[in-house]
C-alpha cells in the first residue's frame, strides 16, 4: 500500500498516488496499528486488502479482506455490461453463461449487442428480427 500511494517510482503509482489515494495516518505511520486492524478484521494470507470505495484511500472504514478473484472484479479498469437491467464485468456474464470472456469482447467488436454477445451459443450467430 505504502509504495503504491507514495513512492513514484512503483509502477502502480499512476493508479494510486497520482489519483490521490493514500492511507489513513494512523496505518502510514504506525504498522502495528495496520496489523492489528487487519487480524481483527479477517486477514487470511489467501486474501488480498480491498478498498470499499475505489475513489477513497486505505483506512479502517474504507477497506476489508477479500479473494484475488472477488478483487478482480473490482477494478474500475473492468468493462460492465447492462443486459435488461442488470450490470455485470464480462468476466462475471462469461461465467454465468459459459461463453469465454474473450469471445463475449470479440462478438462487441464485431458489432453485436450484448445481449446477443452474452446469450448466443458459441458456433451461432445472433437471431435478428
Amino acid at each position: 500500500m505504502r509504495k503504491r500511494c507514495y513512492n513514484p517510482k512503483c509502477k502502480d503509482y499512476k493508479e494510486y498516488g497520482a489519483r490521490h489515494i493514500g492511507m489513513c495516518p494512523e496505518w502510514r505511520d504506525d504498522f502495528e496499528a495496520f496489523y492489528n486492524w487487519a487480524i481483527t478484521h479477517g486477514y487470511r494470507s489467501d486474501l488480498t486488502i480491498d478498498r470499499v470505495m475505489n475513489n477513497k484511500g486505505y483506512s479502517p472504514g474504507n477497506c476489508r479482506w477479500i479473494s484475488r478473484k472477488a478483487q478482480a472484479q473490482n477494478r474500475r479498469t473492468n468493462t460492465h455490461l447492462t443486459i435488461d437491467g442488470h450490470t455485470k464485468t464480462i468476466s462475471r456474464w462469461s461465467e454465468e453463461t459459459g461463453i469465454e470472456d474473450y469471445t463475449i469482447i470479440k462478438r462487441m467488436k464485431a458489432g453485436w449487442t450484448a445481449k446477443e454477445a452474452v446469450f448466443t451459443p458459441k458456433g451461432m450467430k445472433p437471431k435478428r428480427e
